[in-house]
């Protein structure tokens, strides 16, 4: 009989805690060029801020980590697929659904065909983006979309021992 092993349905990643925060939180900061390089789902990730500038997260602090250290986190990849799709899908969806509306609406609009699809595009967009922020604040709530610290994984040589 063949076992095949699990394959991973997270994407990890190292970041460096730059400061604690209330409430047992800690910030930290990934290097985009590294963020999601091993993950299957890294398209996505690179595609939600590109790969130039740092991503400060606010996390909570299970591993007793400390400003300077290494951790490492941990984000499901379901969650950066949804992320995605409610990113993008949804303004796109809008986009064609509303230009086809404002195509098949143009003669109520006394406006021409063209022009009453641009306005119901623009319209579709606007709705699917803000459709997209309200979706992204409800799933914000839920534990699995968030990033977690897993462990720390190299502690700052400065600050006191533990």
């Amino acid at each position: 009989m063949v076992t095949l092993a699990p394959m991973s349905s997270e994407c990890h990643e190292t970041a460096t805690v730059t400061r604690m925060l209330p409430e047992n939180r800690v910030e930290v900061v990934v290097k985009r060029s590294e963020a999601c390089g091993s993950c299957s789902a890294k398209g996505a990730c690179q595609a939600l801020g590109g790969q130039t500038k740092d991503l400060v997260l606010t996390l909570e602090n299970s591993s007793a980590a400390k400003p300077g250290d290494m951790v490492r986190i941990s984000i499901s990849e379901s969650a950066v697929v949804k992320a995605s799709a409610i990113l993008y899908l949804l303004p796109a969806l809008g986009l064609l659904g509303f230009a086809l509306l404002g195509n098949e609406l143009a003669p109520l609009l006394h406006l021409g065909s063209d022009a009453a699809a641009v306005l119901g595009a623009l319209c579709g967009l606007c709705l699917g983006f803000a459709l997209s922020w309200l979706v992204a604040k409800r799933v914000e709530k839920n534990r699995h979309s968030i990033p977690v610290i897993t462990r720390v994984i190299h502690f700052d040589s400065d600050k006191s021992s533990r």
